[in-house]
């Protein structure tokens, strides 16, 4: 994820039990919204009022992302259920 305006990717990375797999990715925030991007799952963009606390942001980011590897994750299951059918 490139910089723009002025502002830098933060990092992210955190393992989750339900997935039993290690997420990875970064954010940029810009006082409205939070931009997340992984190479595995893509790219997702949420609205976030102002956020003061650096924590509660990068707690934020990564329930964005976890959100965004859950939807990846439903997708590749579903679509391994339809080749399976046909």
């Amino acid at each position: 994820m490139t910089a723009s305006n002025g502002l830098t990717p933060d990092q992210i990375s955190f393992y989750d039990d339900a997935l039993n797999k290690q997420l990875e990715g970064s954010y940029r925030y810009d006082g409205k919204w939070i931009y997340v991007a992984s190479q595995e799952y893509g790219a997702r963009t949420a609205p976030r009022g102002p956020i003061i606390d650096i924590f509660a942001l990068n707690l934020f980011a990564q329930k964005v992302l976890r959100e965004l590897a859950y939807d990846a994750e439903k997708g590749s299951i579903n679509a391994q259920s339809y080749k399976k059918a046909a």
